[in-house]
């Protein structure tokens, strides 16, 4: 996966915990902060659960935490994506 089906796959995600919201997810960029997006501590984690689910991959807790920009979520799934 390049960023940019990364971006997509991430906005994808973000939209299906806060649809009414989607418009404001359009311009993320690896550079975005996951604390700038607003998301409450139950959302975040439905959101990674919709990445893993769709990358076929579990993250773990401890490199979660490392997560602090979109950039950084992007590295996960492309690290953490199974073959």
């Amino acid at each position: 996966m390049n960023d940019a089906q990364i971006i997509s796959l991430i906005q994808e995600a973000l939209a299906d915990v806060a649809p009414n919201r989607a418009g404001e997810f359009a311009d993320i960029g690896v550079d975005t902060t996951i604390e700038s997006l607003g998301l409450d501590s139950i959302a975040t984690m439905e959101m990674v659960g919709f990445l893993e689910e769709r990358v076929d991959a579990t993250f773990p807790d401890e490199e979660l935490t490392e997560v602090s920009k979109i950039g950084d979520l992007a590295n996960l799934i492309r690290t953490g994506r199974a073959s």
